[in-house]
């Protein structure tokens, strides 16, 4: 092989090493990336659920009245909602445009839709 081959697949291997590298980068971000942050609304549309950084503001249609509460996300896979100085503890499962939240004291999980804004 002359000097030219080499070089050229010296800089292919070069481009798929680095081609490699930022797709798992950015598949890495995104995985863990808060899935909550947006707007959600309750299966039987009582409720508006705004996930901020580390606040959720509830609202409820039928009055405009909020509630707001100081939140972390475990994992993507549990939800930890600070109430009044105490932690709660729910699980969260993830399907296509929507979540299901339980917890062992619920009797089923609420389901919420996310809304595009």
């Amino acid at each position: 092989m002359n000097g030219k081959s080499k070089k050229k697949i010296f800089i292919y291997i070069a481009f798929i090493v680095l081609t490699v590298a930022v797709l798992g980068i950015v598949i890495s971000f995104k995985l863990s990336r808060n899935i909550l942050i947006g707007s959600w609304e309750s299966e039987d549309k009582a409720r508006i659920y705004r996930f901020d950084e580390n606040t959720l503001t509830i609202t409820f249609a039928d009055s405009n009245d909020s509630q707001l509460y100081g939140y972390s996300v475990k994992d993507n896979k549990e939800l930890i909602l600070n109430k009044g100085g105490k932690n709660f503890h729910y699980e969260i499962f993830v399907r296509d445009n929507s979540i299901a939240i339980s917890s062992e004291e619920a009797d089923s999980p609420e389901i919420l839709h996310r809304v595009y804004e």
